[in-house]
Parts: structure tokens; C-alpha cells; sequence
């Protein structure tokens, strides 16, 4: 209720029976207003806000409240409130908005040559300026990428605050790739396994014997998989994350 009040910013009415002279002398700090007397009765006015600390001061005397609302000022402040809130509201919509979009690609590839094509490729997959983010993470560029130029090994595609970020490296010596399987070279447990082309037959945590197929139908160098190999030494066994293919 005391919120409300406030909201509606009004006045209120006092009517004190006996206050003494130094009570009469505190109620300037809380600026009150039109102060009479009437016999041994003080009346005075005081904005809404301070209605409570003036209720404190007289406590101890006989008092009546009268309080008014200035129900003007309220649809004011009420106004201007709304204002606020909805140009807040507004502001973070628009951020939010904003912060969807991609406003600049950048491709980098250890072959300066190759850089020119593939982006030329981005174009007409209709990745530019100004996309939305989650469209761009529909197209799987990587895969892309690497499946339509033969001498990529691999491509790693991601978005940085409002810039897509494309890593590209190139095939060995240019050579033509061939895609081909790839299996363990030891006992292990795999520890991690990023593919950017084929089809990856294991997923983390899988225990994997020499010899196993891994990925299937990839190209070189589009494939990173590492396991923890356990290697036995005079009866003690040790574990190594190393490189398995």
C-alpha cells in the first residue's frame, strides 16, 4: 500500500493534539506546509513520502490523518514510467536482434591461392554479411567445404561474438585426395575424436583394439582421433593419451 501511495504522489493532512515546541521545530526537515493552530491542536500539510517519519515523530500524542492523492501526478509518473520501461524493453530487443546476425566473414588458410575460390564458394552458398547465425550452423561448412575442394584437408567453421571465422588447411603438396579408412594403431580408450570428413564408427570413451576401423570413407588429414594407451612396464602399467591413427 505504501508503494502505491508513493506512486500516486499526494499530500498528507495532520491534525497533532499538544505537540510541544521542539517537535513543532523538527517538522521543517520533512516540508511541511500551510502549519496552523487551533487551540491546542497543530495542523499541518507534508508530501505523501514523508508521512512516515512525521507518523514516528508524533507517536506519542494524539494525531489524525488525512491523506490525499494526486491522482494527476500518478497518471504522470505512470507515463513517464512506461516511457522508460518500454524504450528499455525496446533497446534490448534490438540488441538481442542484432547480436543474430553475422556482420563480417573472415577466412584464413595456410594456401593464400585457395582463399580466393573458397570464398567465392561462401558467396553462393549465400553465406554474407548481415545472415542470421543460426543459418549459417544449418549449412555444415566444414563438411562442405571439404567435400567440394580437393585440396582442402580440412576446414574448422566457427562464429566469434558477431564475425565468422573460417580455418582452412590445405592438402599435402597439393596431391588429389583420396578418401580411405582409418583404423587403430593400439589398444586404447578413445579420448577424442573430431572428424571433418566421413563417418567416425567410435564416439569418446570407447575401448578399441589395434587393428580396429575408426573412420570410415575419409579423406587424409581431415581426421583427429587420440586415445589413453596403456603400456606395461616390469608388471607396472602406465597410461599415455597419444595419437592412434
Amino acid at each position: 500500500m505504501s508503494h502505491i501511495k508513493k506512486f500516486l504522489g499526494g499530500n498528507v493532512e495532520f491534525q497533532v493534539q499538544g505537540l510541544p515546541v521542539s517537535c513543532i521545530n523538527k517538522l521543517r526537515f520533512y516540508h511541511v506546509t500551510n502549519i496552523k493552530c487551533q487551540n491546542d491542536a497543530i495542523f499541518f500539510e507534508t508530501p505523501l513520502v514523508n508521512s512516515k517519519a512525521i507518523k514516528n515523530l508524533v507517536n506519542n500524542f494524539e494525531y489524525q490523518v488525512k491523506e490525499n492523492y494526486n491522482l494527476i501526478r500518478g497518471i504522470n509518473f505512470l507515463l513517464n514510467h512506461f516511457v522508460l520501461v518500454v524504450s528499455l524493453v525496446i533497446a534490448l530487443i534490438s540488441f538481442l536482434l542484432l547480436d543474430m546476425r553475422i556482420y563480417s566473414v573472415r577466412v584464413q588458410c595456410n594456401d593464400a591461392d585457395l582463399i580466393p575460390s573458397v570464398c567465392k564458394h561462401l558467396e553462393e552458398l549465400g553465406v554474407k554479411k548481415f545472415m542470421w547465425k543460426n543459418k549459417i550452423k544449418s549449412l555444415d561448412l566444414a563438411n562442405n567445404l571439404v567435400g567440394n575442394f580437393d585440396y582442402l584437408a580440412h576446414a574448422h567453421v566457427q562464429i566469434s561474438g558477431n564475425t565468422l571465422v573460417v580455418n582452412l588447411v590445405s592438402a599435402t603438396n597439393h596431391t588429389r585426395k583420396v578418401k580411405t579408412n582409418f583404423y587403430a594403431q593400439y589398444d586404447a580408450v578413445i579420448k577424442e575424436i573430431t572428424t571433418y570428413s566421413g563417418k567416425a564408427l567410435v564416439t569418446t570413451g570407447d575401448v578399441v583394439k589395434k587393428g580396429d576401423l575408426l573412420v570410415a570413407d575419409a579423406y587424409p588429414d581431415s581426421v583427429v582421433v587420440t586415445g589413453e594407451v596403456a603400456f606395461v612396464n616390469d608388471d607396472q602399467i602406465s597410461r599415455l593419451v597419444i595419437w592412434i591413427i
